[in-house]
């Protein structure tokens, strides 16, 4: 999500999720922590407390007492006591997020790129109008900013990779100074975001071994180098919203967000080096012993 840069200064910045002591940050509302982002972020997924199929979408993963105390629940929707508060009371989404449960939001986002807005359309046995998009003009630019780039023609890299962002949403151009190959492996990130391109893209640029080095991951990791493309991304982390119930305080019902790895997430991705390599039949081996086996068969 820290990919997503801010609008007005074309700049990188974790979530401000916590101040410089290291105490959360209140929201009043869960969309005000991505107020400022590329646009094309809430394109991409589904934030908490976004509108989705004519309803805003539940995300929030329990309630955070004054002392620190989580109270959550293990099911969608689930009931609850909450101190002080007579009756049930709502303490988990009603989409989520729950640990290692499937469909249930377990990063604390939906994708939302490609999705039917329809209600009821995406359902099984539901068919949808919303066709998949295999090759989009913004990908021919951003072919075009890439080869520029590497031809050493910065202006005409700048303006092929401005285009695209201008559609997205961006008014302050980038120079042809600050187009670098850090930008270009970005913004092939999230203008490209769940199309299958991301793969095949460090793949080619022998990034692949780098970002996915098997090493585990830390919350520190995950919010240094944003922009980097040999930035390491071995694990997935959540983002989960949680409410404030502390009656009396100034803090009481606004929103805090906490970094979260799933229990299933237990490995780190590691890219083997020979899967740089497309495999060669035994077929064509036998045929022409010229031919070098690549390392990984």
């Amino acid at each position: 999500v820290e990919s997503f840069e801010m609008l007005d200064d074309n700049t990188f910045e974790a979530l401000p999720i916590k101040d410089g002591s290291g105490n959360p940050i209140y929201y009043d509302n869960p969309m005000d922590l991505f107020s400022g982002r590329d646009p094309r972020l809430a394109g991409t997924v589904v934030l908490p407390g976004a509108q989705g199929k004519n309803r805003t979408v539940d995300i929030f993963a329990g309630y955070q007492l004054g002392n620190g105390t989580v109270v959550t629940g293990n099911a969608l929707g689930f009931l609850g006591q909450l101190p002080g508060v007579t009756g049930d009371v709502q303490l988990v989404g009603r989409d989520g997020p729950l640990d290692a449960r499937e469909y249930a939001a377990q990063s604390g986002f939906y994708v939302r790129k490609f999705v039917d807005p329809a209600i009821g359309s995406g359902s099984r046995g539901t068919g949808s109008e919303v066709p998949w998009i295999r090759y989009r003009y913004a990908e021919v630019l951003l072919n075009a900013a890439e080869a520029a780039f590497e031809l050493g023609e910065g202006t005409k890299a700048a303006d092929y990779i401005n285009q695209v962002r201008t559609r997205a949403g961006f008014t302050t151009p980038l120079t042809a100074g600050q187009v670098t190959f850090d930008r270009i492996v970005n913004e092939r990130k999230v203008e490209l975001a769940f199309e299958g391109h991301r793969l095949f893209d460090m793949k080619r640029w022998r990034l692949a071994h780098i970002v996915w080095d098997g090493v585990t991951m830390s919350e520190a990791d995950l919010v240094s180098n944003i922009g980097s493309a040999t930035k390491r991304s071995t694990q997935p982390f959540a983002l989960w919203p949680y409410k404030i119930h502390n009656p009396g305080q100034p803090n009481h019902n606004k929103w805090i967000f906490k970094i979260v790895k799933n229990s299933i997430v237990t490995g780190s991705e590691r890219f083997v080096f020979g899967n740089y390599y497309s495999e060669i039949s035994a077929d064509n081996l036998a045929r022409n012993p010229k031919l070098v086996r690549q390392p990984n068969q």
